[in-house]
């Protein structure tokens, strides 16, 4: 019988629109993907009386289930796959790691393709989904699996073989192309080691243009050999990946391109006029739209003058010393990796003419706008701080020049520069922004991030999450303006009583507060008992566990805060949990 599937309310039953586990030879991490959220688990192989127990973790409440814990993700799987009714984004079972027991991983990858092939196969209609991962042993398990699925909806395919000694063949991905309907696909490889051989097997793959849109390979590492025959402008070293595009000879922009009237004298007439152009272009992309622009004058002029929906989703600009990458991703899953070189000037001055071009007739909402500063920050020269600093502004200038705010859901910002970041925040849409995410690539030196200034922002005040990773705070949590937030992600240089005074007041008395969880880098517990009173429970004398009943309501406001040990450091959390969940009722 299903465990975390049963435990579901039937509504998020009904509603989930993305699928993702990970597993290893001892545990499995899983999110389900609702349209407000997502509901998170975790299944952990533990000793029982029969060997084969299994911790099973929803709602953060703990079930012991009697079986192999492979056994019952397994059986989760089957009924999230078997019940599924609408389309899924996102479909992915993989390795999480292969760190352990090789052979059990093999075991558990060949038992989990079994599994995911018997639940396709017992569906009355074909599940539909947009992207598919699978880890796999032999190609032809993705191969299986795929032929199962609704292949008009497919159109990004990620297979991953997770152990070095993997390799593959052009001949054992053909069936997989071949069998591509109307739809061309976005194939991905995620392998460890790219080599000339492989690359070989790529260029054999290329020969399948009409059904491939792209094939991408991720590695772990490459041999010299391979990087003398990429191409340069294939290769991204920064992200581990080579980008194999496809240029169709047959793709429709270029054909509406050709087309004359039928005297034969006048071209391109046709796509010249405002109300066909219009229709035309409402069912295009970004790229689509770029692409259209560059056939002539007239009918880039004609594109500008009925202004099209770019309907993007996804834009990540990624600045580094040497080059610069914007990655844009449509309504489609269509993904367009642009990289810049020149002088970090001319990067800076080319990506915002990009940003403004491809951005301004953008009315939905996007999901994501990152900017991130890559590795390297603390040798930045104060030249190069100048030229990014260029780059943020000139962006303000064209969010500035909209008619109307643009709409982002999730906005993120790799830098510890507030000044750079207050260029963008306050120039989006404060009533669609839902999520602020700062963080730093990982560096050997620590960074602190002050908060005075963008915690004014109204964008801030109307968030629901904030995350800042591998960033110390040093804002008092008092002064941040959090209490707006659902959930929260940070770390803190220190708490005063003050401050654990203040959110031990206050978050019971906001309406939408959930989950906070801060990373305290000094801390000391007397503060904490001092300020919260006796715990109600101590464990091992690192953690401290507190309740406190929220006032006319059924909730607690749920308090632990666990200790290090030798180190000055603490791991705090405030949870807003059902009276059903506490250990008094």
């Amino acid at each position: 019988m299903p465990f975390v599937y049963d435990h579901i309310n039937t509504s998020d039953k009904h509603n989930v629109e993305g699928i993702h586990f990970s597993f290893n030879d001892l545990e499995v991490q899983g999110r389900i993907i609702q349209p407000l959220g997502c509901t998170k688990f975790h299944y952990e192989h533990v000793g029982g009386s029969a060997g084969v127990s299994t911790v099973v973790t929803s709602d953060d409440r703990e079930y012991l289930v009697e079986d192999y814990f492979i056994s019952v993700f397994c059986e989760d799987v089957e009924a999230f796959v078997r019940h599924q009714t609408k389309k899924l984004t996102h479909f992915s079972l993989t390795i999480l790691d292969t760190d352990g027991d090789q052979k059990m991983l093999e075991t558990n990858v060949n038992r989990m393709c079994r599994c995911l092939e018997s639940s396709l196969q017992s569906r009355t209609q074909k599940l539909k989904v947009d992207r598919f991962c699978l880890s796999v042993l032999e190609i032809s398990q993705v191969v299986s699996a795929v032929d199962l699925l609704d292949r008009d909806c497919l159109g990004i395919v990620t297979v991953r073989l997770p152990f070095e000694d993997q390799v593959f063949t052009a001949e054992d991905f053909i069936p997989l192309i071949e069998g591509q309907g109307r739809q061309r696909l976005y194939l991905t490889i995620q392998l460890y080691k790219f080599s000339s051989q492989e690359l070989e097997e790529v260029r054999k793959l290329l020969n399948y243009s009409s059904q491939l849109n792209c094939i991408t390979i991720d590695y772990k590492t490459i041999d010299e050999q391979c990087l003398e025959l990429i191409p340069v402008a294939y290769h991204l070293p920064d992200q581990k990946n080579v980008i194999f595009p496809i240029d169709h000879v047959d793709d429709p922009i270029k054909e509406m391109a050709m087309i004359n009237l039928s005297d034969n004298k006048c071209h391109l007439n046709i796509l010249e006029v405002p109300s066909i152009m219009s229709s035309i272009a409402s069912n295009l992309e970004f790229s689509q739209i770029q692409s259209l622009r560059k056939v002539s004058r007239g009918i880039r002029q004609c594109v500008d003058y009925v202004k099209p929906e770019p309907h993007i989703l996804f834009y990540d600009i990624l600045l580094g010393h040497s080059l610069a990458i914007v990655t844009i991703q449509g309504m489609t899953s269509e993904k367009i990796i642009t990289t810049y070189f020149g002088s970090l000037e001319q990067q800076a001055d080319q990506i915002v003419n990009d940003f403004d071009l491809n951005t301004r007739h953008q009315k939905s909402c996007m999901d994501h706008l990152f900017i991130d500063v890559f590795e390297g920050i603390k040798n930045l020269k104060e030249e190069d701080d100048l030229v990014w600093s260029k780059l943020f502004k000139g962006m303000r200038d064209v969010l500035i020049s909209r008619t109307s705010p643009i709409k982002v859901e999730k906005l993120g910002f790799s830098t510890q520069w507030q000044c750079l970041m207050m260029n963008i925040l306050p120039y989006l849409d404060a009533e669609y922004l839902e999520c602020i995410i700062i963080r730093m690539f990982k560096i050997d030196e620590e960074y602190t991030i002050e908060l005075d200034e963008i915690s004014k922002s109204e964008q801030w005040s109307k968030a629901k999450e904030l995350n800042i990773k591998d960033l110390t705070v040093r804002t008092s949590i008092q002064d941040m303006n959090i209490l707006n937030f659902e959930k929260i992600e940070i770390t803190l240089e220190t708490m005063s009583q003050e401050d654990i005074m203040y959110s031990r007041k206050n978050l019971p008395q906001s309406p939408v507060f959930q989950k906070f969880k801060i990373l305290i880098k000094k801390c000391l517990a007397a503060d904490f008992l001092a300020s919260l009173g006796e715990p109600y429970r101590v464990v091992n004398n690192c953690k401290y566990i507190w309740y406190f009943r929220m006032e006319n309501t059924q909730d607690y406001l749920h308090v632990t805060l666990e200790q290090f040990p030798l180190q000055t450091g603490g791991r705090l959390q405030f949870i807003k949990v059902h009276q059903n969940k506490t250990p008094f009722f």
